[in-house]
């Protein structure tokens, strides 16, 4: 018999720090499991998330030092700085967690089953590192942002041929740290490339028992620890996937600025179901675009 109404909302909806804590926990475990950028962006705090523009400077270099027998400088000048802004734009996913698998998880003592959660996870570490590795090009609108493959001013080498020819990857990787070089980058540098390309590496290096792949980090590693990073968020600027970054990770030469690191939004809808909100505020910086060289036309 209904003496009086049970209370809902809070109590069946609404999760508490246990469930939280579960789900930031899968969320953390899915993106660090996609994330590939951000082994090769130093992360710099820029302030908070109210700031819409990251404010920074392009730096010209003085005039060469003079040599003479008296040591007097013939000329004075100074550093030139011009602005160079960049949008700090948010990468942002929405999902929603009925609550009747809530409660069918907290009656039945099982896991939550955040499938979906995770899901959105991946969409927001997959958009991340597009826009580090990649940035806006053709196809895909990112406020304008550059990455490392479309940074103005980035150096290019065409391929000298197909990589399921060996020497044409020992060929290209080498023009590439040639190029990088001859700007002042001594590595160690590390290599991007998608995952069909990654499948050439596996090959045996001609007349050894080691793979290309190791060959290639030895080229890689410069008296360092050279990298090989595998991401199907690269494209060219023209939205081709037939492009390979060689570059030297420094924070000298390019920086992700961070205002809000990935976080949850939580309410309870007018359903009882609770809504997450998953979302950060960064964008990467490329100081020095000498520091990319692009090989394009890689099959």
């Amino acid at each position: 018999m209904l003496n009086r109404l049970s209370r809902v909302g809070l109590e069946t909806g609404g999760l508490t720090d246990d469930e939280v804590k579960f789900i930031d926990t899968r969320i953390i475990t899915t993106m660090k499991a996609t994330l590939v950028g951000r082994q090769l962006f130093e992360i710099v705090n820029i302030g908070d998330i109210g700031n819409r523009v990251w404010r920074a400077y392009i730096l010209t270099d003085m005039s060469q030092a003079e040599i003479s027998m008296e040591g007097i400088d013939q000329s004075l000048d100074h550093v030139q700085l011009a602005n160079s802004d960049v949008k700090v734009g948010m990468l942002t996913k929405s999902v929603m967690l009925f609550f009747r698998d809530l409660a069918s998880s907290r009656n039945g003592r099982i896991p939550l089953d955040t499938i979906n959660i995770e899901n959105a996870a991946r969409q927001i570490a997959e958009e991340e590192d597009k826009l580090f590795i990649t940035g806006q090009y053709t196809g895909w609108k990112a406020l304008g942002i550059e990455g490392l493959a479309t940074a103005t001013g980035r150096q290019t080498q065409a391929t000298a041929g197909t990589w399921g020819t060996i020497a044409n990857i020992y060929t290209d990787i080498s023009a590439a740290i040639a190029k990088l070089e001859a700007n002042g980058h001594y590595g160690p540098y590390a290599m991007i490339l998608r995952s069909a390309l990654n499948a050439r590496l596996r090959q045996l290096a001609t007349n050894t028992d080691r793979l290309v792949r190791q060959s290639i980090l030895d080229m890689l590693s410069s008296g360092g620890a050279g990298k090989i990073l595998v991401s199907d968020s690269l494209y060219s600027s023209a939205g081709a996937t037939t492009s390979v970054l060689v570059v030297e990770p420094s924070p000298d030469n390019f920086v992700a600025g961070i205002e809000q690191d990935v976080v949850t939004n939580r309410w309870t809808d007018q359903n009882m179901n609770t809504v997450l909100k998953i979302y950060e505020a960064i964008t990467p910086r490329v100081k020095r675009a000498t520091s990319i060289c692009e090989l394009t036309g890689v099959s």
